[in-house]
């Protein structure tokens, strides 16, 4: 009989690759958006998604390649998603605004990392299938 378990790995990679899509609902209500995030977050998600079929099917390397993309455009989304809100995070330091206003980047980039941490350490763990 031939069962198959799934790893640690891929545990993670679902997490973070559901974590991703939770950050493109997440980066919806930030103020100060920009089309590259979203684009970068899509990506993620699909490079995510991409490694756990991957998984499922092949069960070897090249899943973890997929992840690491994964990662890199998790990180790059999060890079991107800075600039155009540190003005604002100013005025709130400022105490001109009110800390609402970049509350929704906090939280987006707060799961943004998260998400990020754990593809980087799925990609380290190994995301394939080993035979019971």
């Amino acid at each position: 009989m031939n069962n198959k378990k799934i790893t640690f790995g891929f545990v993670l990679a679902a997490i973070s690759t559901i974590l991703s899509v939770v950050c493109m609902l997440l980066y919806k209500p930030v103020v100060q958006q920009t089309g590259t995030t979203n684009t970068l977050l899509i990506f993620a998600a699909l490079a995510g998604v991409l490694a756990l079929v991957l998984a499922i099917v092949r069960g070897k390397e090249i899943p973890n390649l997929f992840l690491a993309v994964h990662a890199i455009l998790l990180m790059a989304a999060l890079a991107v998603s800075v600039a155009p809100v540190v003005n604002d995070m100013g005025l709130v330091f400022a105490g001109l605004y009110q800390k609402d206003i970049i509350a929704a980047f906090i939280t987006f980039a707060i799961v943004a990392g998260t998400a990020w941490l754990i593809a980087v350490v799925a990609s380290f763990a190994g995301v394939t299938r080993k035979e019971a």
